[in-house]
């Protein structure tokens, strides 16, 4: 196939990239370095990164985002291998695939309602608990940071689940087979064979999981009842309700900037000898 028949197929692909990507981010990084007069000036940025309010928030962000992939990761793994290793039948592999994408079906807000309703005081979690005698009063499950990581958890647990799915398939059965024959026990080929193997999609699911946590609006905000401020809460108040555009474009470019960090180190130690090491 000739360069021109890619450009040509490639083409709608490339317009739409343009006009949904490319455009709106060189107008907020436009927005983020221009004051009131139109002059260009760093004060925005400087703003965001020197006062102890948004750094306070920054960094609580980057906290429960840290704490959801991690909790996303042991889930995800858990259900990733029992999904491949154990579920024989390709029907019922289906059914479970099904089972988990269909998250991703339901819009977030309806998912966010959902939670609101299992996690409330009188809710399923608080009413099995306390009829089972385990807690004599209602956790705080709703309304804070915990409400937040497990409204998060389940809506990105399928990106992780998939990642480390998609590796784990991809795994020659035979090399566990020979861990097995030279004396390795499960658990010591899983450590020594399987782990090492599928650190690249734990890699790739965490960078995703990550960074769309760090970025979700609408779950921390409803499931946190409006009383924690992250990030995307100060860029939405800064843009919808306070209408300041550059101080709002500022916070999200720097947001923005942190995301493709992020996934700079993930290229770079999907490059690096330690994977390397692993596949081998």
């Amino acid at each position: 196939m000739s360069k021109k028949s890619v450009l040509f197929l490639l083409a709608p692909s490339i317009l739409i990239l343009l006009g949904f990507f490319i455009l709106p981010l060189i107008v907020v990084l436009n927005n983020s370095i221009l004051d009131d007069s139109g002059a260009i000036t760093l004060q925005h940025y400087l703003l965001y990164f020197k006062d102890q309010h948004y750094l306070a928030i920054t960094l609580r962000s980057i906290k429960i985002s840290i704490v959801a992939t991690i909790i996303t990761l042991v889930l995800g793994y858990f259900i990733a291998y029992f999904t491949t290793r154990y579920i024989k039948s390709k029907k019922l592999k289906r059914i479970a695939y099904i089972v988990i994408i269909s998250p991703l079906f339901t819009s977030a807000v309806v998912r966010s309602f959902g939670w609101m309703v299992i996690l409330g005081n009188n809710g399923f979690i608080n009413k099995a608990l306390m009829s089972l005698g385990i807690i004599s009063q209602p956790l705080k499950l709703l309304y804070n940071e915990t409400g937040i990581v497990i409204g998060l958890v389940y809506i990105l647990a399928p990106f992780m689940i998939l990642s480390i799915t998609t590796v784990l398939e991809n795994i020659d059965s035979r090399l566990e087979e020979a861990a097995s024959d030279l004396g390795l026990g499960a658990f010591q080929t899983f450590i020594k064979v399987t782990l090492p193997l599928t650190v690249p999609g734990i890699l790739a699911g965490s960078v995703m999981v990550f960074s769309l946590a760090i970025s979700a609006y609408v779950t921390p905000a409803m499931l946190s009842g409006g009383k924690i401020q992250l990030i995307a809460t100060v860029i939405y108040e800064q843009m919808m309700q306070v209408f300041n555009y550059q101080f709002g474009s500022a916070v999200a470019f720097a947001v923005l900037m942190f995301s493709f960090l992020i996934i700079g180190l993930n290229h770079y130690l999907l490059r690096s000898d330690w994977i390397e090491e692993g596949r081998r």
